[in-house]
């Protein structure tokens, strides 16, 4: 079983893009280590294409290419953040309507491989200037989980926990600048992916 993780930096995790099977170092790895110890039997194979800095403008771009052709049984999308970072690092604003757009492409045409799809949530933690972030990465987490719905397809609402945790847990335990995990918040996310996956590995 081929189990393909598609995404942004999140996903990319300083991966090495001269290795095709290189997993980087962050929730990817971390849940595959831990799939493969829980399913020792299963021919468990894993891709990592992340690529930090990437929109679902640029997944869509490279769809075909990184998803498709791979040909896996399983697909974790989780994209978003970038949508949200390009509005004040670039003063490239995604509508709510053009994100909608992308997103649900993209899901469509992963779901057309017969692929089972996990969809993951970009999530921000309230540190330093990310605090400007939340409304907008709040509107597009609810996009997500309408798709969800409407395509039938499960999700893990990553924003939302992390963000009852952090009601008693410093933020900077699970995200060194409010956007990228650190360790404990990649096993988190990482843990979180697992729970889904096992209901197609049972």
């Amino acid at each position: 079983m081929k189990i393909l993780f598609f995404g942004d930096s999140i996903t990319d995790a300083s991966r090495d893009r001269a290795d095709p099977a290189d997993l980087g170092v962050g929730y990817v790895k971390i849940a595959a280590g831990k799939l493969r110890l829980l399913y020792p039997d299963l021919p468990l194979e894993f891709v990592n294409r992340g690529v930090g800095g990437d929109r679902t403008a640029e997944l869509l771009a490279r769809v075909d290419e990184d998803v498709v052709a791979e040909r896996p049984d399983v697909v974790v999308l989780q994209v978003g953040i970038n949508d949200v970072w390009c509005r004040f690092s670039l003063g490239e604003v995604v509508s709510p309507e053009q994100f909608r757009e992308n997103y649900l492409t993209l899901v469509k045409k992963i779901k057309a491989t017969g692929a089972k799809l996990l969809l993951v949530q970009p999530f921000v933690l309230s540190m330093g200037d990310k605090s400007r972030f939340r409304p907008y990465v709040r509107q597009f987490n609810t996009i997500i989980r309408e798709i969800a719905t409407e395509e039938g397809v499960p999700f893990v609402p990553t924003d939302e926990i992390f963000d009852g945790l952090v009601q008693d847990i410093a933020p900077s335990q699970f995200a060194t600048d409010g956007v990228h995990p650190t360790h404990r918040g990649c096993r988190y996310i990482a843990d979180l992916v697992i729970k889904e996956l096992k209901k197609n590995l049972a």
